[in-house]
């Protein structure tokens, strides 16, 4: 059936080349787009678009922080580079406490976490397109607190936070089919006794850091099958402090002594990011670290003793490291800024993602 020019996006081009205009448009103005039309609004929404905007090289990431306040309040913020302040996202429907956190296009996965003090096995999504809304996902095999979890290769995979005898301490997801189901993944049982506080993709490799030792899980080894199984190299493993990030193929992380370093894994050696001690501010409580495009950011939590403090402060810079082989890691700062969360002074980030749409 043809179309007629009422029926198109844009009565007069061809829909084809309506939605790859549309799909050029900045994330920013989206909302208003879906009061154009029914048909647009349906278009901003579907997988369609943000699969034609990554082709185009046309997505935009967004920082995401969930804040954890002294409260059963948990609000979710967007850091914008250029502004003092936050965009405020809405907060998950139950608030959870350990949960996990991963991001899989314009969704954030929330796994698990205690529920009035119990561990769940629900699973929370935040559609961020057009403003952002919570809908309840598959619930995984088992209940977590304090897992792992990450995206690779178009699954997402939680593994440990729950009792060492569960079939599914590992399990994985695809995130973009709304018939998926969560699927166990065969794990040794040795493995399986470890509470985990960190996890990244390094080298095609899902690396879940914990008490006594990191694991590693390489999909791309046979399922069905504990062989993909295996340790974090020990280096890796040693200087691994706190909240890290995988950039370029380089893991880096900010250790007790104010220093970014950064992990090769082709080298099996940790490098002391060089060229940007003396501008950025030094907390050697640590600070967080998240992958923006290509650009390591870094995250600091205020926690100066200032009187009449009522609102949490964050300072936070974006640093290109430039790999320069023999003579090192080095750093270029593109920006340091402050950001008021608008959040009561004493809180804490719990989780920081970035998702791209």
């Amino acid at each position: 059936m043809e179309e007629t020019p009422s029926s198109r996006l844009i009565p007069d081009l061809p829909d084809e080349i309506s939605v790859q205009l549309i799909a050029r448009v900045p994330r920013l103005h989206h909302l208003t787009l879906c009061h154009v039309s029914r048909s647009w609004r349906s278009l901003l929404l579907t997988r369609l678009l943000f699969t034609l905007r990554s082709s185009l090289h046309c997505t935009e990431p967004m920082l995401c922080l969930n804040i954890r306040t002294r409260t059963s309040q948990s609000p979710w913020l967007v850091l914008n580079q250029g502004r003092c302040d936050t965009n405020s996202l809405p907060s998950s429907p139950l608030p959870t406490v350990g949960s996990a956190c991963v991001t899989a296009g314009p969704f954030i996965f929330v796994l698990g976490g205690s529920l009035s003090g119990v561990p769940s096995n629900v699973v929370q999504i935040l559609d961020l397109r057009i403003g952002g809304q919570w809908f309840l996902g598959p619930r995984m095999s088992t209940a977590r607190e304090f897992s792992a979890s990450n995206f690779l290769n178009g699954r997402i995979y939680a593994i440990g936070g729950c009792l060492p005898s569960s079939e599914a301490w590992a399990e994985s997801l695809d995130p973009f089919d709304r018939n998926s189901q969560w699927v166990p993944i065969d794990s040794p049982v040795h493995m399986r006794n470890k509470w985990m506080h960190g996890c990244v993709v390094l080298s095609g490799q899902v690396l879940a850091m914990a008490d006594r030792g990191g694991v590693a899980y390489d999909p791309g080894q046979s399922t069905g099958s504990c062989s993909a199984w295996g340790p974090v190299p020990k280096r890796l493993d040693l200087g691994w402090k706190g909240r890290a990030a995988v950039v370029n193929g380089i893991l880096y992380s900010y250790d007790y002594m104010g220093k970014i370093k950064g992990y090769d894994a082709g080298i099996d050696k940790w490098r002391t990011v060089l060229g940007v001690d003396k501008n950025l501010p030094k907390f050697l409580c640590g600070a967080t670290l998240a992958n923006l495009h290509g650009i390591l950011c870094v995250i600091w939590e205020q926690r100066r003793n200032e009187k009449n403090r009522k609102e949490m402060v964050v300072d936070w810079a974006g640093i290109r490291v430039t790999d320069l082989g023999s003579e090192g890691l080095h750093g270029s700062i593109l920006w340091w800024e402050t950001a008021a969360l608008g959040v009561p002074y004493g809180s804490a980030i719990a989780h920081c993602v970035v998702a791209e749409f």
